[in-house]
């Protein structure tokens, strides 16, 4: 991949457009690599991001300490360690749990997504320090890169938003959740929003939303009970001025004293079921659970089935088995049965279809995961390892595309995904603490499954239900998930830039059973990272990494964490290699796996 011996002489420049996790371990192992005795020359790196050294956009350290982790500090990393098998030095090994030790953290302590920012700012800034300036120089552009342009084996040109041009030899664009257009759905909500003088809040990063747009209003629709909604009730409560204060007599152990214009809160979504809070696991994690029944044996066997693998039918009864054995092995043979199981996972059913007083179902069910998270009840506890491990199990049965397209969409994409992360990716206990705070104090609603959005244009508001119940009317509609991976509509000026010339196009992923392709809307990439034009063309010298180019590299998205081999930072190490490669700094061998 590096030019050929006729071409021009490298410029020794590269580019890293992005500075969050992501962009930061590329620098990071940029900077590993230029110690090799074998380095040539001088490369220049040029970091461009709206929030260089804040961390980036979503862990900017700038922002308010409201915003919380869901991992634990001790669960994060910046560094590669032996379970990486890094082929650059790592001079290095300070973790987020390390690097918060001096503000007082507790490795199993829930830190801020501004401390997070600290510490990516402090690797960042460690980085740099420890660049030889004879052998690297990197130079931080605090703007947006609106283009890449270039032959596809040839340099590339970075136009910055503010009108400079940078020439580089290759450009990694370690990118995370982006913007999207609104969809069709969203869009009628937005419409009817201007019609009426109602407020519309579709998917975004919490730190993109303005909060007040919702104070003053009588009822706001929340569609979403993942963790999107756990930021913004955090948010919310904030900007409206309201506090938690101490109270043995809740259930919460707090209680919400108002600011004075908070909405009712009407939530609701496809499943029902609010996230779970992630068991308080201070002063120390527990051990991962090593799995017995569905294990990487297991998983490797029906990942080869040329059928494909139907989860209703091959996997799901080996999870059950896997928590009946578990929950059997400390006598709890009551819960240890298909039914409670199920009941236990699906309290709404397996398809979200129990309606009926939705509002004490889920409140009962949050207050019930709230005390066993806050023991930790034992076998709370148990029951959560062991579907943390099975996830990463059904993951791994995704990624080597075992699954048949119908059970992805039908299993894994109607209710599996929902059910594994409202027990394994839930917020911490200090959220769930808040939120039943806010329903003692009459200020959300639980709509329950199936929730849906009409708009009544007699009454002028949006009429919300759940289920077949009664509409609850309200003055506005909050989307509360992210954007999704969707390359169309990314507003991002460089992919439309990209889109437009045709320099990128969707990718598509195939059912070992029926072999049919579904499109995605992630972005195709060759040999991970690299984008394919819609004539097939690949652009060696631009380097894709992160949330668009999820179907070719799942799980990225994770953050890294010590000792599981993370793709964040084996993904930052190959692609530093393969741009001090085409920067002429490194010979192709060393690049190559």
């Amino acid at each position: 991949m590096t030019a050929s011996s006729d071409s021009p002489a490298p410029l020794r420049t590269v580019a890293v457009v992005g500075a969050g996790p992501r962009g930061t371990a590329i620098v990071e192992r940029l900077v590993a690599a230029s110690t090799l005795p074998d380095w040539q020359g001088r490369l220049t790196v040029h970091l461009i991001d709206p929030h260089v050294g804040l961390g980036g956009a979503v862990w900017r350290h700038d922002q308010s300490e409201v915003l919380l982790m869901n991992t634990a500090t001790c669960q994060t990393t910046m560094y590669p360690d032996p379970s990486c098998h890094p082929r650059l030095p790592v001079p290095r090994s300070e973790t987020l749990a390390d690097h918060l030790a001096g503000e007082g953290l507790a490795p199993a302590d829930i830190a801020s997504r501004a401390a997070h920012g600290r510490y990516l700012a402090h690797v960042l800034d460690t980085a740099q320090a420890d660049a030889d300036p004879a052998r690297l120089r990197i130079v931080r552009h605090t703007a947006e890169a609106v283009d890449v342009t270039g032959a596809p084996d040839g340099p590339q040109r970075v136009r910055l938003d503010d009108g400079r041009v940078l020439a580089a030899d290759a450009v990694a664009l370690p990118l995370g959740h982006l913007s999207t257009a609104l969809g069709p759905r969203s869009q009628q909500y937005a419409d009817a929003a201007d019609r009426h003088g109602l407020v519309h809040v579709g998917p975004a990063n919490p730190l993109e939303v303005d909060y007040r747009r919702l104070l003053g209003r009588e009822a706001i629709a929340v569609a979403g009970m993942g963790l999107n909604f756990y930021d913004m009730i955090g948010m919310l409560t904030e900007t409206a001025g309201g506090r938690f204060v101490p109270d043995p007599d809740s259930a919460a152990g707090l209680r919400y004293e108002r600011g004075g214009d908070e909405p009712l809160l009407v939530v609701g979504s496809r499943s029902g079921m609010v996230y779970r809070p992630k068991p308080d696991l201070r002063p120390a994690l527990p051990e991962p659970y090593t799995p017995q029944v569905l294990t990487s044996e297991r998983v490797l066997e029906l990942a080869v089935r040329s059928a494909g693998v139907d989860h209703e039918r091959d996997v799901m009864p080996l999870i059950l088995a896997e928590l009946r054995r578990a929950l059997q092995g400390i006598g709890e043979d009551e819960l240890a049965t298909d039914e409670a199981l199920i009941h236990l996972l699906f309290p709404f059913g397996r398809r979200g279809g129990v309606t009926d007083d939705a509002h004490r179902r889920t409140r009962d069910a949050l207050r019930g995961a709230l005390a066993a998270a806050v023991g930790p009840d034992p076998v709370w506890l148990l029951v959560f390892r062991v579907l943390v491990a099975m996830r990463v199990q059904v993951n791994r049965l995704i990624d080597l595309g075992a699954y048949t397209t119908e059970s992805l969409r039908r299993d894994i994409d109607g209710h599996l995904r929902n059910a594994f992360a409202s027990w394994a990716s839930g917020p911490p206990v200090l959220r769930v603490r808040q939120l039943v705070a806010l329903e003692e104090a009459g200020l959300v609603r639980f709509l329950g499954p199936r929730m849906h959005v009409d708009i009544d244009e007699e009454a002028g508001r949006f009429a919300v239900r759940g289920g077949e119940n009664p509409p609850v009317l309200c003055d506005g509609v909050f989307e509360a998930h992210l954007p999704p991976v969707d390359l169309p509509a990314y507003r991002s000026p460089l992919l439309g830039a990209w889109r437009e010339r045709g320099e990128v196009r969707k990718d598509s992923w195939a059912s070992r059973g029926s072999g049919t392709r579904v499109l995605t809307g992630s972005i195709e990439v060759d040999g991970l990272y690299c984008p394919i034009a819609v004539d097939g063309t690949v652009h060696e010298r631009r380097l894709l990494t992160g949330v668009p180019v999820s179907t070719a590299q799942p799980g990225s998205a994770i953050t890294a964490a010590p000792g599981t081999s993370p793709q964040l930072l084996q993904h930052a190490e190959a692609v530093a290699l393969r741009l001090a490669a085409h920067a002429g700094a490194l010979e192709e061998p060393l690049v190559a796996r």
